[in-house]
């Protein structure tokens, strides 16, 4: 399976079962690091900004950070700022920031990374993205929101 590393950022919500971490992921520019930033604020922790290294252990896709940049984010415009951070985190969604989500209630879709599949959402148009990411992650709405989002 090995690794891959992604043009992506990564924060993780704690959860009962320990920190689960959602990916950012989009072109330059596209807002992943203002994203993270505002989740860093709803109670996420960093994972990594920018980049993003990912393996998989077990049946678990396991996100961390390029070592040159973990505890770091980009505030665009001020620089690197460092930042607490977790070493690495299990995947559990992949939000997708390069096209926005066409449909009110989209039926659920999948990202697939090393052979392994994560829930994927794609940007809302409009609306408070941050506070609704930091609800599916809370509620944890991967495993028992998905199927009732037809």
């Amino acid at each position: 399976m090995g690794q891959a590393t992604v043009h992506a950022s990564t924060v993780a919500f704690d959860l009962p079962d320990g920190p689960q971490a959602l990916v950012l992921s989009g072109r330059s520019g596209s807002g992943k690091s203002a994203l993270a930033l505002d989740l860093l604020a709803l109670g996420a922790r960093l994972v990594s900004d920018d980049q993003t290294v990912f393996h998989v252990e077990g049946d678990r896709l396991i996100a961390s950070a390029p070592p040159a940049i973990a505890g770091l984010i980009e505030w665009r415009g001020v620089g690197l700022l460092p930042v607490a951070h977790l070493a690495q985190a299990p995947v559990v969604l992949w939000v997708d920031m390069d096209n926005s989500a066409q449909n009110r209630l989209p039926a659920p879709q999948w990202h697939e990374m090393l052979g392994l599949r994560v829930a994927r959402l794609h940007i809302p148009a409009k609306g408070a993205t941050a506070s609704g990411l930091r609800q599916y992650m809370l509620g944890q709405a991967w495993i028992t929101g998905c199927e009732n989002m037809r």
